[in-house]
This record gives structure tokens, sequence and C-alpha cells, in this order.
């Protein structure tokens, strides 16, 4: 029998999933959402019995979706998370990331499953102490490792991050305090992918993988149900279902090097440049904390490159920089230095020009 989503919105994580576990648990189908992200008629649908869980995309580059899931779609991640992190029932799982992001819910989920103990950070306790893992993105990475050399007290050893692209010099200071980072590549649409468990990013168990014209492609039990509002290109070849968001990667001797999306491209001048490759080569600079490349209109060029960052070197020491790592149709034609890169709720940076003053 048809059912509809049920909207949790609450402003307080703890109470937020656990409203939706409860949602979950009576049959329901749980959404959290947001009241700074209008859903439109989004929410008049009606969802097969299949259906377990809704989550609201990043919306990085657009309006949110409904990307809407099985159970099991979750469910087979947990044990090799359990594994690879050493976890058992009764252990602390950090997440502190907002409740609107599907890493929240998918967190919840797990802890839920594998009877860990969900830990969520207030304001006067970060609960460190309290767990021996960690979920969560780059951005909230970088304030764990703040705490850690604040001398904040922890029993956490391993963290998974995923959500967005992981400086190698946040890396670098997580394992000097003595942490074990897993970072992943995942999508609301197709939960996890690939992760690095130490010897470079390969395809998560269970996920196989293809590449068709530099775009990646999966076969998974994690692929959603449906996206609402939206689509998910997918295909089936010999009884075999596959999907794509547009990730494009190159593969080496088994391991994945992720681009970006194929429809971030910026033409300039006859070229071609992967905006990816561009935030990566200037984020490897021990002084940039993030960055955010984007094509923009140019009347000569057709499209400048122009870049972001947060960060404190000078922009000629970035230009310096890249002189010598990108060619010169990827250097950024314009810099801008800014205090904070737009992010959704998950921490995640948007992929929209942001304000310079």
């Amino acid at each position: 029998m048809p059912r509809n989503l049920s909207l949790v919105n609450t402003p307080h994580s703890i109470d937020a999933l656990a409203q939706a576990l409860q949602v979950r648990a009576d049959g329901g189908v749980p959404l959290i959402v947001d009241p700074r992200a209008p859903l439109d008629n989004k929410l008049n649908v009606s969802l097969p019995d299949a259906a377990a869980w809704a989550v609201l995309t990043s919306g990085t580059t657009g309006a949110p979706k409904i990307v809407v899931r099985t159970a099991e779609s979750w469910q087979v991640a947990f044990e090799p998370l359990d594994t690879q992190l050493g976890l058992r029932p009764g252990d602390g799982l950090w997440m502190p990331v907002h409740q609107v992001s599907s890493m929240a819910l998918f967190s919840a989920a797990w802890a839920q499953e594998s009877q860990l103990a969900l830990v969520i950070p207030a304001a006067d306790d970060p609960g460190l102490d309290r767990a021996v893992a960690a979920h969560v993105t780059p951005q909230w990475l970088a304030h764990l490792v703040q705490l850690l050399e604040a001398g904040t007290p922890s029993t956490i050893d391993s963290v998974l991050v995923g959500g967005d692209r992981l400086p190698a010099e946040l890396t670098k200071r997580a394992q000097g305090l003595g942490l074990r980072v897993v970072p992943y590549v995942g999508a609301s649409e197709l939960s996890l992918v690939a992760w690095d468990t130490g010897n470079g990013m390969r395809p998560f168990p269970g996920v196989v993988t293809r590449i068709v014209d530099g775009q990646l492609w999966v076969a998974s039990q994690q692929i959603a149900l449906d996206v609402i509002g939206g689509t998910l290109r997918t295909e089936a070849i010999d009884g075999v279902a596959w999907a794509t968001v547009g990730d494009r990667v190159n593969q080496t001797h088994g391991v994945l090097d992720f681009l970006g999306r194929g429809d971030e491209t910026i033409l300039t001048a006859g070229a071609t440049v992967v905006p990816g490759d561009v935030e990566r080569t200037i984020t490897a600079h021990p002084q940039v904390e993030a960055c955010l490349v984007l094509g923009q209109p140019d009347a000569v060029l057709g499209q400048r490159v122009v870049a972001w960052f947060e960060g404190t070197p000078e922009i000629w020491q970035l230009r310096h920089w890249v002189r010598s790592r990108l060619p010169k149709a990827a250097r950024p034609v314009q810099w801008h230095r800014v205090e904070a890169l737009p992010r959704t709720a998950s921490g995640k940076i948007r992929r929209v020009a942001p304000e310079v003053l």
C-alpha cells in the first residue's frame, strides 16, 4: 500500500534523529526537513512499500531533491563499516553533522542497527570521551582536530570522513594526533561508493564499478529507490542495474581518482578545465583551508577560471604555487580570499559564487 512522507521538523539534532527513528519503527518513512530550503510540492507523492528512508540532497548546485531508499540499501554498509572501524555493540559513534544531512540519518540508522551509542556534541559537552569513532565531513574533522590540539579529552581513534574533498594537510594533522582517517566518496543517491582503508580509494565492499567515457557507473545494493524532484541516470546491462551521478574518474591499478562532476567542467579559450583538478592543487598549499573553483562568463575566453579560498596565503603566493603545477588554461585568472565559503547544512561547499566584499 503506498505511503506518504512523514516530516520531521525539529531544530535540535538529537530530537530530530530520535523522532525520525521512531517514525521508521512505526512503519513510516521519515524526512527531516529544513525550513530554510522550501520543498515546493515535492511532498505530495505516494511511496512504494519498499520505501524506508528519505533524505534531502545537499543542493550544492540547485534546488534540493528528496532521495528515497529501502532499509536494505543502508543496512548492507553497516557490517563492513563496523569491521573496518573495529566497532562493537555499546561503542560510541560521534556524529556532529546537521540533522538534515543524509550523513546524519545514515549514522543514526547505523548506530541503531549496530547497537552503537550515537554521540551528538552539545555546546557545553563535545562528547569526545564517549566515542571511539566519528563520522564527519572534512569541515567537522578540522573542528575535531582543533579540539584535540586544545587538549579536549577524547577516546576517538578512528574517523570516517566523507561529503567533500579532504585536504591532505588536514589528514596529516589528524594522523599526527593518533587518529586513523578513513576517507570515502559517496552520494545521497548511491550511498558509499569507494573508500581508502590504507591502499588508495577503492570500491566499497559490494560495489562494482565501470568507467564509460571517463564517467563512473556503479552497480550496488545501495542505489536509491527514487529521486523526487530530480533524476538518477540508470541503465540495465545483462540484468544488472547500473547508476551514475556524473562523477568523472581516472583509475590506475584499481585505485579511483575522483575529478569532480562532469557538468562542472569549464570551457575556457578552447580548453576544458576540470574544477576538481584545480581545487585539489590549490588546497594542497599548506596555508589553504578550502577552495572553490568555478567558470565565470568572459567575452574573450568564453569562461574564465575563478578561485575563492579560505586561508592565509597572499594571492601572489598562490599564483606562484599553481604556475608549476597546472597548465596555463587551468590557472585561475581571478582570485578571491573569503572568510568562509558558502556551505550546505552538512558542511559541503556549495558550488555557487560567494559574495566578495
